[in-house]
């Protein structure tokens, strides 16, 4: 190619050079032979586009320079990508296709064919430091991927997700090739010759899937940790594994087809191995020994960090070096990381913020700038779409057969076969790889990135509307203390949040009264915030007290620990299963609610978020564990108990947590109206049973309400309630019950406030019904905990002399809304 012409215009105006240029390079080896042979950019680009230092006071124009340039890119996609997050995030549309939606429309193809865009903003010199930035990041995210990635999942993928995960690869790629080939071969005349060619690739590419894909779309709509997103999760790991393995011998070999050096194939092949040899003898080894260094303190040094940071830019130098991608080596040695805490976790917190919230829009828009809608042509653009039509449906079709042979609910069965079908950033990168190696064209490139924001996003907004983990706990016919067989094993589910929790739960199961006639079965459960991996886990734990395992976490060990020697004192009574689930906050309720539904629990203790400071030894994050509590309350297929510690339950050492305090004596029970007071009077009635518990019941009503004659059906319920207690317990000297009238909501207060102290546990119902609106009309704005209701908030406040254990006990969820209009009613 000759440019003699462009330079005798302007031989150093590099502005004038570059867009007098932008029309004469077909392909990236064009650009780079023109600046070799000139030397235009190397030379003048230093003295006026790269200078550090701009003055709009002194004339000059800030956006001449590299610098403000780019950081007004950043700034614009920043604020448009988050712009298009918060617009479509509500419909079900996953951050990255916002993200790949606001890029395209800031790019060359949307606001960025404006004049003020193409000249001073997006200009074609500015993408060179774009670019750079992009790699960097690129970096840095793949690294990450392969931190949070947990290759042991596919050794324990079942069955099912073996087979889903292999079908998903296979079945498209057969299908789509066979499209691609007929439709060259019979309509040749009707797509254009490079379109045409690269459509045996876009069958290829079109079939690939990746883990992380789906995790992010998984995570976006918070569907992790449900059983549809822990198969989907498990058959990514195996199709995205075959995928990435055929990617790197196809790239591999036509790269290497392309060669002078003499089998360059092999030398690659030989190349590559040797660095994951590398990786894999020397640095695993000091990656996990650095893990065990800083195991006990859960801190780890800066200066590991530093380390494998710079061994990430080594790794990926390594890599363009042998002739791979320069994003192979940060993957491979990502995936040598130990997951989770403290290592995983410490890389994470600090790449995590920086990474997704600032380089990755950098790599949007760069992705976006690559091509222009409008160059695309409808005959190439609808080929594309009818190859990736073949290709989703052979990914359908490969979830669908195995999924109807195990016998998955078909609407269930549809959408793991959707969810399958997601594409993401690492498919990008993939279809930039193959720009560069010239098997698609940038108009091939555009047409693939439009077909996945369609499906992706279409995908996204179906699966956020027809699918609702929690709906099968509609048809359930949930499980309550109140309405459990009175000789029935009474199944509770006790979460722990941090060791600290465990007293006060030992203290109240061993006052729940297990006998051979009625024994209890305790699913222990500790909650762990998903830290340094992406996808969460739920592990049982075999019971063995005291035993030193050596794949438990310490902490999840003496919690564990405390509940064995529980239920070894209460042999022959109680039963015990372990469980740690280990998932981000805002879905760590599935996690609860599941195991709930799966075990048929009657009802799920759950600390209160907000302890009291002789309690806490620790900071944690008090404000998510409320809103996992909230999240709880609105969707468990049981009653739940929220448990609050008001101190006396303090242990003297971590090790015996489950012998430190003594047992409960005096239980009282505060009734006013409701299927949350009956459901704490029918859990006192069984504390009740055991003799050297003192158990006191106060049934509060108004006075105005003694003297009426008409019983309402929920008073009905209340007074049927009562009777029945009062029956059960007959002729028990422990156990006290006692009505008291008050004229308001005063009144009750200050009564309870008078007898507060002198009792160890505490049980009250969360709603009080409607019979007790009226009582409550003027507290319901002072209500610092709603989801304490207003008795037990009271008990917690500081003003409160209360100094034992509060369990806050629900029923059924109650209508939120319907109850704060009838209070605001009465007023």
């Amino acid at each position: 190619m000759d440019f003699r012409g462009i330079l005798a215009e302007s031989p150093l105006d590099v502005p004038t050079v570059i867009k007098n240029c932008q029309g004469y390079f077909g392909n990236v080896s064009e650009k780079h032979e023109f600046i070799g042979k000139n030397f235009v950019m190397w030379e003048v680009l230093p003295l006026q586009l790269l200078q550090r230092k701009s003055n709009m006071w002194l004339g000059d124009d800030p956006f001449n320079y590299s610098l403000p340039v780019f950081l007004a890119q950043i700034s614009i996609t920043a604020l448009v990508t988050s712009t298009m997050e918060f617009l479509l995030k509500p419909i079900g549309v996953t951050s990255f296709v916002a993200q790949m939606i606001g890029a395209i429309i800031t790019g060359p193809s949307g606001v960025g064919r404006s004049w003020l865009m193409a000249n001073k903003i997006f200009t074609y010199s500015s993408l060179y430091v774009l670019e750079t930035v992009q790699y960097f990041g690129s970096m840095f995210f793949l690294f990450l991927i392969g931190v949070k990635s947990d290759m042991g999942m596919v050794k324990r993928s079942g069955k099912m997700a073996w087979v889903v995960g292999f079908l998903s690869f296979l079945l498209p790629v057969i299908l789509s090739s066979a499209v691609a080939f007929i439709t060259v071969s019979r309509n040749h005349t009707f797509f254009p010759t490079d379109a045409a060619m690269g459509f045996y690739a876009i069958a290829g590419l079109t079939s690939v899937s990746s883990p992380h894909v789906i995790n992010a779309f998984l995570s976006d709509l918070k569907l992790l940790n449900s059983e549809l997103g822990r198969i989907a999760v498990s058959a990514s790991m195996v199709s995205g594994c075959c995928s990435l393995l055929s990617v790197f011998l196809v790239l591999t070999i036509v790269q290497s087809s392309r060669a002078t050096v003499a089998y360059s194939f092999w030398w690659t092949i030989l190349s590559c191995l040797l660095i994951i040899l590398v990786i894999l003898y020397v640095i695993r080894p000091i990656m996990y020994w650095i893990n065990k260094r800083t195991a006990d303190n859960m801190v780890v040094k800066e200066g590991y960090l530093i380390f494998i940071f710079l061994t990430v830019l080594v790794s990926s130098l390594l890599g363009e070096i042998v002739g791979q991608h320069y994003l192979v080596g940060p993957l491979l040695l990502g995936l040598v990381v130990p997951p989770g805490p403290p290592l995983g976790a410490a890389i994470e917190n600090k790449l995590e913020c920086f990474v997704t919230g600032i380089l990755v829009p950098v790599i949007v828009i760069a992705r976006a700038c690559v091509f222009q809608v409008y160059d695309i042509r409808m005959s190439t653009f609808w080929g594309v779409q009818l190859i990736s039509l073949f290709s989703f449906f052979g990914k359908l079709l490969g979830t669908l057969i195995p999924a109807f042979y195990s016998g998955m609910p078909y609407q269930d069965a549809i959408i793991l076969g959707l969810i399958m079908n997601v594409q993401g950033v690492l498919d990008i990168q993939i279809w930039v790889r193959s720009i560069s190696l010239q098997l698609i064209s940038r108009e091939l490139y555009g047409c693939l990135v439009l077909t996945m924001v369609i499906f992706t996003g279409a995908i996204s907004i179906i699966v956020k509307f027809f699918y609702d983990p929690s709906s099968k706990y509609a048809s359930y016919r949930r499980k309550t203390i109140q309405h459990s067989k009175p000789n029935a094993e009474l199944r509770i589910l006790a979460c722990v949040y941090h060791e600290e929790n465990v007293p006060s739960i030992v203290k109240l199961l061993e006052a729940s009264n297990a006998t051979t006639y009625s024994p209890i079965c305790v699913y222990a459960l500790h909650l762990v915030q998903l830290q340094g991996r992406a996808t969460p886990l739920l592990i049982a734990h075999k019971t063995r007290p005291r035993t030193e395992n050596s794949d438990m976490d310490p902490t999840t060990r003496i919690i564990m620990n405390s509940f064995s020697l529980y239920a070894h004192h209460n042999r022959g009574i109680v039963s015990l299963n372990s469980f740690t689930a280990i998932s981000p906050y805002n879905i760590m309720h599935e996690d609860v609610c599941s195991l709930g539904f799966d075990k048929r629990t009657s009802l799920i203790i759950i600390p209160f978020h907000h302890q009291h400071p002789a309690i806490l030894s620790k900071s944690v994050s008090s404000s998510a564990i409320r809103r996992v509590n909230m999240n709880i309350l609105k969707k468990a297929p049981c009653s739940v108990g929220i448990l609050i510690d008001k101190g006396e339950t303090r242990p003297s050492t971590l090790g015996g947590m489950s012998n430190s305090s003594s047992p409960v004596s005096k239980v009282l029970v505060i009734f006013l109206s409701g299927p949350d007071d009956r459901e704490a009077l029918a859990y006192g009635a069984r504390i009740g049973d055991d003799v050297n518990v003192n158990l006191t019941v106060i049934r509060f009503m108004q006075s105005d309400d003694r003297m009426q004659q008409q019983r309402t059906k929920e008073k009905k319920l209340d007074d049927d309630a009562i009777y029945a207690f009062r029956h059960q317990t007959a002729g028990f000297k422990n156990v006290e019950y006692i009505e008291e009238a008050v004229k308001d909501g005063v009144d009750l207060i200050s009564s309870i406030k008078e007898m507060e102290r002198s009792f160890e546990l505490v049980i009250v119902g969360r709603d009080h019904g409607q019979e007790s609106l009226k009582l409550f009309a003027a507290f319901s704005e002072w209500n610092e905990f709603p989801e304490l209701g207003i008795i037990g908030d009271m008990l917690v406040s500081s003003d409160s002399k209360a100094s034992g254990c509060i369990l806050v006990m629900q029923q059924r969820p109650p209508k939120e809304e319907e109850r704060i209009q009838k209070i605001k009613s009465l007023k």
